[in-house]
């Protein structure tokens, strides 16, 4: 993933289209406003199951990243392992420039 995956990200934060946290995270996926998951390479193994579970659960796209929890600070703002995009079109981006 390079630095237009990241760019993408930075812009869903600053639109509220992220939400991050795993409460957060299951909560909005549980209200179907989840287009993709993500989770940081650092995240436990347990919560990483859990997200994995939910993905295939509920049929969203998931992600793993290539960034730690404390290197997607800097991006997003935010120390947080689990994200979810909120919006169809900015998930299609990011899933489009992660392969690239």
């Amino acid at each position: 993933m390079g630095e237009r995956f990241y760019s993408t990200l930075g812009l869903c934060m600053r639109a509220g289209k992220l939400s991050f946290g795993l409460d957060t995270v299951k909560e909005a996926v549980k209200n179907g406003r989840v287009c993709l998951l993500m989770t940081a390479s650092d995240l436990s193994e347990k919560t990483c199951k859990e997200v994995v579970f939910l993905a295939s659960k509920y049929q969203i796209p998931y992600l793993a990243l290539d960034r730690t929890q404390s290197q997607l600070r800097s991006t997003i703002g935010k120390l947080t392992g689990v994200l979810a995009i909120t919006d169809a079109g900015l998930a299609r981006s990011l899933q489009t420039s992660a392969n690239d």
